[in-house]
């Protein structure tokens, strides 16, 4: 048994340490979409605080293994709930709730707010969520778009947007 929870503990903190080292690097995190309860953070979160938690039991009390696993099932139950429900939750939602991509605008009718000259860029404000956002544009065309006149957003390059006049 204490073979067993030091292999889960080990598990667990080697997880946390590889994703927090190099898991942007190669892609570490693995999102379980609709079932955040079965994200990596969790299982890895539950796996840690079992293995711990009936470790430091085996070693300080004179329980038997059934009580031990028991408590260490538990506390690591709630320990795994408590991150569930105050960051991975509130981490979903908000990641959710972030922006659409500026490809998303593509058709959609903007104001200039600066001038667009010839071959210089100006800035549109649009709306996106509700909320006004303003962006570098230049004209599709070699042609002066002046402030104030709608315009059809065509396309997206490395933020800044291609237009046209309405």
């Amino acid at each position: 048994m204490e073979t067993l929870m030091l292999v889960l503990f080990g598990i667990g903190v080697g997880y946390a340490i590889l994703t927090a080292v190099v898991g942007d690097l190669f892609g570490l995190e693995i999102h379980a979409g609709e079932l955040p309860f079965l994200s990596p953070t969790i299982i890895a979160t539950f796996l840690t605080v079992f293995g711990g938690i009936g470790y430091m039991l085996l070693h300080n009390t004179e329980w038997s293994a059934f009580p031990i696993a028991g408590l260490s099932l538990l506390v690591g139950l709630g320990v795994s709930s408590a991150v569930l429900f105050l960051v991975v939750i509130p981490l979903y939602a908000a990641q959710k709730g972030t922006a659409l991509s500026s490809k998303a605008m593509i058709g959609l009718e903007a104001k200039v707010i600066t001038s667009i000259e010839a071959q210089r860029l100006g800035e549109i404000v649009y709306e996106q969520g509700g909320t006004r956002l303003s962006a570098p544009a230049k004209a599709l065309e070699d042609i002066v778009i002046p402030q104030g006149t709608q315009v059809r957003i065509l396309d997206e390059m490395a933020g800044t947007f291609i237009v046209e006049k309405c």
